[in-house]
């Protein structure tokens, strides 16, 4: 699938485009492309919250080991 702009863009053009033509007939390729892209939608969220996941982990990591280190220090 090829998108223009940026996912969130693409969904709101399709959103725009499904309200407009609530009750009229859609082309099959056109439902199709919504479908499509409601799936690389999914898939993209699903994907930029395991990178916030990791980052999380990695930004835990760092602090615990700040902590770690601050704790072998004499104060």
């Amino acid at each position: 699938m090829e998108l223009h702009g940026t996912i969130a863009s693409n969904l709101e053009a399709a959103l725009a485009s499904a309200v407009r033509l609530r009750g009229r007939p859609v082309y099959k390729e056109t439902i199709t492309y919504w479908n499509d892209l409601l799936h690389q939608a999914r898939r993209a969220r699903e994907r930029r919250a395991a990178l916030e996941d990791a980052k999380l982990a990695v930004l835990i990591s760092r602090l615990e080991t700040e902590l770690a280190d601050r704790s072998k220090r004499p104060a």
